[in-house]
């Protein structure tokens, strides 16, 4: 997967969607949208990678895909494509909170 700037959809198996962006830079992770912040690591420098975030809620009047939860952590596995990725995943600890993402490659990351 190149580093750089994603423009990213995701959604939850608890009927929840989102977008926000994410910028992979070497080793880390981090992003946000209109009510959360991610941050984290990826692992895998092919087409197939790992990853677990942080996800931070800064906006208290927002809800995340999962509902009302102030802080969970994330982890998914994806395959990265010249265009972007594709991921799915689960709330650690929580296996039956699952996520899909997709992101689509903006640009690079400085």
């Amino acid at each position: 997967m190149k580093d750089g700037i994603y423009h990213v959809r995701f959604s939850s198996n608890m009927q929840g969607v989102g977008e926000g962006i994410a910028v992979f830079k070497g080793g880390s992770v981090n992003g946000g949208d209109s009510g959360y912040t991610y941050s984290g690591s990826k692992q895998g420098d092919g087409a197939g990678f790992t990853a677990r975030l942080t996800i931070k809620r800064w906006d208290p009047d927002s809800q995340s895909v999962f509902g009302g939860l102030d802080q969970f952590e994330l982890e998914f596995r994806g395959d990265a494509t010249e265009a972007g990725f594709s991921a799915k995943g689960s709330i650690v600890g929580r296996s039956e909170a699952t996520l899909v993402v997709e992101g689509r490659y903006l640009t690079p990351a400085l």
